[in-house]
């Protein structure tokens, strides 16, 4: 029986070929995870939120008002929001110095928030508004949460940022709390820093005057109010 061999260049191009088969076989998902990674950060850029609020009444314009809170990023954006719709604001300035007059301090005490609202009325302020804010972080190493289990292998840890502002008008001469309004970031891939607490203070303003609808929105980070 004869034998049938090869040439070097049959061989050399039945090579070539199957590596060309592997490439293609190979390139979907080569192409898919490229898309994926080039479109993730355009994803990832939306500011999903989730606002509340109701308002029993609304000051009218003019209407001399203080802002109160512990992050001045909250406060000041607080402050220009409100002199642009037409408010008249007590300088932050002006305000802590009567306060520390007083000895009064931020905190979550409603004693502390009583004493605010009357030193406020000694100043001629009308209204008063109560800030508060909270920025977390979360890390996921991709550790069983049930068993304890280590990592898996290749695994790397995500971190999901989340913040929240709150709002509250409180009527001096009445001492009633007459609007309140939330603004949440909840987890997510997108990092949470001073800028995302300016927008939230921003929109749970225009929450609270009935301008946005409650309820979940995705915002660009160049959405402002």
């Amino acid at each position: 029986m004869g034998t049938f061999t090869l040439s070097s260049h049959a061989i050399s191009n039945r090579t070539a070929a199957r590596r060309s088969h592997s490439l293609r076989k190979g390139e979907c998902p080569l192409f898919l995870a490229a898309l994926l990674f080039l479109l993730l950060p355009a994803c990832s850029s939306a500011l999903h939120i989730v606002t509340d609020g109701s308002a029993k009444r609304l000051p009218p314009k003019n209407t001399r008002v203080a802002v109160w809170g512990l992050r001045p990023v909250v406060t000041n954006t607080v402050v220009v929001w409100l002199r642009d719709n037409g408010f008249t604001v007590m300088e932050p300035a002006e305000l802590q110095q009567a306060f520390d007059k007083e000895h009064i301090r931020v905190s979550r005490s409603f004693e502390d928030e009583r004493n605010a609202v009357r030193v406020a009325k000694q100043l001629g302020v009308a209204l008063v508004i109560f800030t508060q804010s909270a920025l977390g972080e979360t890390v996921v190493s991709g550790m069983s949460s049930t068993s304890g289990a280590a990592p898996f292998p290749g695994s790397v840890p995500t971190t999901f940022s989340s913040a929240s502002v709150a709002i509250r008008g409180v009527e001096v001469m009445s001492g009633e709390l007459v609007f309140s309004a939330t603004a949440k970031y909840p987890q997510q891939l997108t990092p949470a820093g001073p800028g995302t607490l300016a927008t939230l203070a921003c929109q749970a303003l225009e929450t609270a005057w009935g301008l946005n609808v409650p309820g979940e929105q995705a915002l660009s980070p160049d959405d402002g109010c």
